[in-house]
């Protein structure tokens, strides 16, 4: 599969979305078919954008692609709190681009801006890691957010399911972890989802964006210490200045070293 993260349509190079998509869609780069993009499809989450970022999933739907999404802090717009000063209009559009890709086969459950979804012997875990509560309006902090109901949502769901055989996987946009050297804090309620999720159900991998580098390593989480692989997701987008563009490719069984394609 093919891993990308923080394409941000408004703020890109149109012959790294073209070479990307080419690889998405070549049958020896992509045997799987599959691809996950971890978040800010856009840059302002305008009108003009998403209608990029629409044409960009249509053409990988319409060639056999099949997608995992999550959405990103800039796909929603400008806003501070999670009810107040909120883009409605840019989660409407949002909504939108969604809606062909939650309509797969393989899509097993889904909750606002979550899913649970099984490609082959893969389920992926995708929740919106972007909330923000009140208190991140007087600088008080909580943003990174993944809500305590999003999680046992998810883990209904997963003990549901029979997972024996599968590689299970979370994909968010925000990562657990805490960036040393920059301001992104890891994720609130790691605990929580590690216990939740991460534990009880054996993941395989954490799958993020956010950070604009590419990131593999067989590592723990940093609450509980469970060991699994960690995958930070780099961009195609030239506002990216401190870090290699390009994607990743991953292959089955999902076990060795992805391989990052520079562009």
């Amino acid at each position: 599969m093919l891993l990308i993260s923080d394409i941000h349509f408004g703020a890109n190079v149109s012959k790294n979305v073209g070479h990307f998509l080419d690889a998405a869609r070549d049958p020896l780069m992509n045997p799987d078919r599959l691809i996950v993009i971890a978040g800010d499809m856009t840059q302002h989450a305008t009108p003009t954008e998403y209608e990029a970022a629409q044409a960009f999933i249509g053409e990988l739907l319409a060639s056999g692609v099949r997608i995992i999404l999550t959405p990103g802090n800039h796909d929603f717009g400008d806003w501070m709190g999670e009810y107040l000063l909120t883009n409605w209009k840019a989660r409407r559009r949002y909504v939108d681009l969604m809606e062909p890709v939650l309509g797969q086969e393989g899509v097993l459950a889904r909750n606002g801006y979550d899913s649970v979804t099984k490609f082959d012997d893969q389920i992926f875990v995708a929740l919106r890691s972007t909330h923000r509560g009140q208190a991140q309006m007087l600088g008080l902090g909580g943003m990174n957010r993944i809500r305590k109901a999003q999680v046992d949502w998810a883990a209904t769901r997963l003990a549901g399911l029979d997972t024996s055989g599968c590689l299970l996987h979370l994909v968010t946009h925000r990562s657990l972890w805490h960036e040393s050297g920059d301001e992104h804090r890891k994720m609130f309620k790691g605990k929580y989802i590690e216990k939740t999720l991460l534990k009880r159900f054996e993941f395989h991998s954490v799958i993020h964006g956010h950070n604009h580098r590419f990131v593999f390593a067989a590592t723990s989480t940093p609450y509980l210490g469970i060991p699994l692989i960690r995958l930070s997701l780099p961009t195609i987008s030239d506002r990216n200045h401190n870090n290699q563009i390009g994607y990743v490719r991953w292959d089955a069984p999902y076990r060795g070293i992805p391989e990052f394609v520079t562009l």
